[in-house]
């Protein structure tokens, strides 16, 4: 087998794992229980496993996401095809806004590539589950810490982020 330059591995890294993370705001007219955005979730991360693999990713490192409403979180994520997907959390009532932030970790493609399969997944998802996305835009990785305050304090700043301000978005 040819050898692989660092350029072709995926991304700035020696083992060539590339990674996207993005946040979107979606709704649906019709509210959403906890039940159905959790299954969605969980299609979400399969379909973005799928596409990745498609291109020729050599594993999934972990599609993950988190999603915040007024009512309460749910958390999805798989580590690949093969290992299914998982999910948790729950809300107190049925709610029309969500706000969606996935990262995904993936070797061997590179971060165009995550990007394209991650956007892809889940739009095709969404748009599936009659789930519009309203705003979407790249963002950093988040973790546990990310989510320390109130969830009507970040809910209001997840609004405010996704407020217009400019032509330019």
């Amino acid at each position: 087998m040819d050898e692989v330059t660092n350029t072709e591995k995926g991304c700035y890294t020696d083992h060539g794992v590339s990674g996207y993370g993005m946040a979107a705001k979606l709704s649906r007219n019709d509210p959403m229980d906890d039940t159905f955005v959790r299954k969605m979730a969980e299609e979400m991360m399969m379909s973005i496993a799928e596409k990745c693999m498609a291109k020729g990713a050599r594993a999934i490192g972990h599609i993950k996401s988190h999603i915040r409403t007024e009512s309460g979180t749910i958390k999805a994520d798989t580590i690949g095809v093969k290992h299914g997907t998982y999910s948790t959390g729950s809300f107190e009532h049925p709610v029309k806004d969500i706000y969606l932030a996935v990262n995904s970790i993936v070797a061997g493609i590179k971060e165009g590539e995550v990007k394209d399969a991650t956007l892809a997944g889940i739009h095709e998802v969404a748009e599936m589950e009659g789930v519009a996305i309203i705003k979407e835009k790249e963002h950093t990785y988040f973790d546990e810490f990310d989510f320390m305050q109130s969830k009507q304090d970040f809910v209001r700043q997840l609004a405010d982020q996704f407020k217009e301000k400019d032509v330019d978005g």
